[in-house]
C-alpha cells in the first residue's frame, strides 16, 4: 500500500528533536506502507497519482497557515496525523475546523502509532473501494420489480456521486442468449453443483440444467456489456420461463461478479460496497422477523453465494416452487448488516451483530439466519427503514461503511 506523506512542522522548533521524538510514529508507517514523503511545494494532481492515500503528518504546533498554502493541492478528504506530542493534536483541530468552513471533508488520524497504522489502513481501503466504483458499471437486467416502490434511483446522480454507471439491459436479450445455450453444455456444470450439496429437495436435474442455462446467459451479458456487478428482475424468469436465477445469482457473486435480485439497484450497490471494502460476498435477505425486544431479526432469501456457506442443498424457489433456490448454512459469528439507499445512494444504514442460528422453516425463502444485535436495529426496521432489502456480510465492518459513506472519495 503506497501513502504519500506531506509532513507539516513549525521553524521555532528544533526539527533534528522533533524527527527524534516522532520515530516511533516514523518507523512504523514505513514498517507497513510503502511511504513516500513529499515537500508541500512538490504538490500536485501528478505527484499524488500514484498513491493510494496521502495524508498530512502535522509534526507541530504553529502549521496552520502553512496547511492553508497546501490545501488546494490537497485531494478531498483531507487525512491529517495528529500526535500527542508538539501541539500537533491543537493545530489540526484548528486545520480540520477551517477545512469544514472552507465546505471541504476531512478528519483527524489521532493515537498511538499502531492506531494510525490501523486508521490509516482502512482509510486507504476505502479509498480504493471508491475508486474501483467509480470506474465500474452496473447493470439492470430488465425493470426494477414492481413491488420495490421505494426503491428507484436517480442513474445522473448516481453518476455524478459515486461515477458509477448504471446500465439498462432487455430480459428479451437474457432470453436470447439464454436459448442459444445448449442443455447439454451445461450438463456437467450442473452435475458438478449437484454433487457438492448436501442433497435436493423438490428440484430435479433438469430444473438445475434450466437455472444453469440463466447462468450461462447471465455470465455472458456481463463479459459483453463489462459489468462489474448487475441485478435481475428474477421473478419474470419464473413466470415466463418457469425457472430462476437464484442459482445463477450464487455463481456470479462467487465469481466476483456482484449479482442481486428483483432488480434492486440500491440493494446491489450496497452488495458491491460490501464486496469490495471487505473482499467478503455479501448475502442479500429480506428481514422477515423481528422480535423488537431482544433485538432480534430472521433474514432469509432463495439464493446466498456458496462461498459464503459451510454447506448448501438446492430446493426450488420459495413462493413458486418452481426451479432451483439454495438454503445455506452460514457459519455462525458477527456480521454486519448493511443498506444505502436514497435516490443518489446518499443514504444508509449500518449495524454489527451476530449470528446465532440457521432455520429451516416452511414458510420463508430458502436460506434463513438468525441476527442478534445490540443496537436499536429493531426499531430502525419498524419506523425508518430504507425499503426492504439489506446485505449481510461475515464480520465486523461497520466503521470502513461509516467512512465510505461520511467522507466518501
Amino acid at each position: 500500500m503506497k501513502v504519500a506523506l506531506v509532513s507539516l512542522s513549525s521553524t521555532i522548533h528544533e526539527e533534528r528533536k522533533i524527527d527524534e521524538t516522532l520515530s516511533p510514529y516514523r518507523d512504523v508507517l514505513e514498517e507497513n506502507f510503502q511511504v513516500t514523503e513529499l515537500e508541500p511545494e512538490e504538490l500536485d494532481s501528478a505527484s499524488l497519482g500514484p498513491y493510494d492515500l496521502t495524508a498530512v503528518f502535522v509534526k507541530t504546533g504553529g502549521t496552520e497557515q502553512d496547511f492553508k498554502e497546501i490545501y488546494r493541492d490537497l485531494p478531498q478528504p483531507v487525512y491529517l496525523i495528529a500526535t500527542p506530542l508538539h501541539n500537533s493534536l491543537p493545530a489540526s483541530l484548528e486545520i480540520l475546523s477551517w477545512v469544514k468552513s472552507e465546505y471541504g471533508r476531512g478528519r483527524i488520524i489521532h493515537g498511538d502509532p499502531e492506531d494510525v497504522v490501523e486508521q490509516l489502513r482502512q482509510l486507504a481501503n476505502v479509498a480504493t473501494t471508491g475508486s474501483v466504483i467509480f470506474s465500474s458499471r452496473l447493470g439492470v437486467i430488465g425493470q426494477p420489480s414492481d413491488w420495490l416502490i421505494a426503491s428507484d434511483v436517480d442513474y445522473e446522480k448516481v453518476k455524478e456521486r459515486w461515477g458509477l454507471e448504471i446500465v439498462d439491459v432487455d430480459l428479451d436479450e437474457l432470453y436470447s442468449r439464454r436459448d442459444k445455450v445448449s442443455p447439454a453444455s451445461v450438463g456437467e456444470k450442473a452435475d458438478e453443483i449437484t454433487v457438492a450439496a448436501t442433497g435436493t429437495v423438490e428440484n430435479s436435474r433438469e430444473d438445475t440444467v434450466q437455472a444453469m442455462r440463466i447462468y450461462f446467459a447471465l455470465r455472458e451479458l456481463a463479459d459483453d456489456y463489462e459489468l462489474s456487478a448487475l441485478t435481475l428482475r428474477c421473478f419474470d424468469l419464473v413466470t415466463e420461463l418457469q425457472t430462476t436465477g437464484c442459482l445463477g445469482l450464487a455463481l456470479l457473486n462467487d465469481e466476483g461478479i456482484v449479482a442481486g435480485c428483483e432488480g434492486d439497484v440500491p440493494a446491489a450497490f450496497s452488495m458491491m460496497v460490501g464486496y469490495h471494502l471487505t473482499g467478503q460476498v455479501p448475502f442479500m435477505a429480506n428481514p422477515v422477523e423481528i422480535d423488537e425486544e431482544k433485538d432480534r431479526v430472521v433474514l432469509a432469501h432463495c439464493t446466498v453465494p456458496k462461498s459464503m456457506t459451510d454447506d448448501y442443498a438446492l430446493r426450488s424457489h420459495f413462493e413458486s416452487g418452481i426451479g432451483v433456490g439454495i438454503q445455506g448454512t452460514i457459519p455462525q459469528g458477527p456480521i454486519t448488516l448493511a443498506k444505502i439507499g436514497g435516490n443518489n445512494l446518499d443514504k444508509y444504514f449500518v449495524a454489527e451483530g451476530r449470528l446465532t442460528e440457521n432455520l429451516t422453516r416452511s414458510t420463508a425463502c430458502r436460506t434463513q439466519i438468525v441476527v442478534q444485535f445490540e443496537s436499536d436495529v429493531a426499531e430502525y426496521l419498524l419506523t425508518k427503514p430504507l425499503a426492504n432489502h439489506h446485505v449481510v456480510i461475515p464480520g465486523n465492518h461497520r466503521s470502513e461503511i461509516e467512512e465510505l459513506m461520511d467522507c466518501p472519495d
